[in-house]
């Protein structure tokens, strides 16, 4: 099992690299995927990450095991655009796979009609694009629904990160690297 966080010029640094360090604190293998036409992608905010695939390197490797993770962003636009992408996508939600998508990423899962029936969240002012969806408002951070998980935005990639360790490994991991990070308080005894 991997995660394939897919990347696009004018991706939201933080949604995407929050959630891939929370994941890798636990060592679930992250594939940073490209969209574009080289390994080095610029967010929103200028940031360089040098990916470590293309799309056309990893496409026909991705199982329904795997955990595909779209981050959010100006760049949100840009995943219409792949059809072999999108195609992914919805074999992959037929087939029960994993799906997350933070800010305004939900809205590509909205416009292709995987949110059908489906409670979600996004991006305050996206959500007229969660076609299908039962949308849910503040406070909720992230909502999983079956094999679909959506997050606010920015604010919650950690939340964001936390939830993919509680589905993928088990609720005290979340909770051990959610005191480790200093992001939740340890209990007391």
């Amino acid at each position: 099992m991997k995660v394939y966080a897919f990347y696009n010029e004018g991706f939201e640094t933080v949604e995407a690299l929050a959630v891939v360090d929370v994941l890798r604190r636990v060592a679930i293998e992250v594939i940073n995927v490209s969209l574009t036409d080289s390994y080095d992608v610029k967010s929103a905010q200028r940031i360089v990450v040098k990916c470590d695939a293309l799309w056309d390197e990893v496409k026909n490797k991705i199982t329904t095991e795997d955990v595909l993770f779209l981050p959010g962003g100006p760049g949100t636009k840009y995943y219409l655009d792949r059809a072999d992408f999108i195609h992914t996508l919805k074999v992959h939600h037929e087939a029960n796979g994993l799906i997350a998508a933070i800010c305004a990423a939900p809205t590509v899962l909205g416009r292709i009609g995987l949110l059908e029936g489906r409670r979600a969240i996004c991006f305050p002012g996206c959500e007229d694009e969660l076609y299908g969806a039962e949308i849910l408002k503040a406070p909720v951070k992230v909502v999983t629904d079956g094999n679909i998980i959506t997050a606010r935005g920015m604010g919650a990639a950690v939340d964001l990160g936390l939830e993919l360790i509680k589905i993928l490994k088990s609720e005290e991991e979340a909770k051990r690297i959610g005191v480790l990070i200093q992001y939740l308080e340890e209990a007391e005894n």
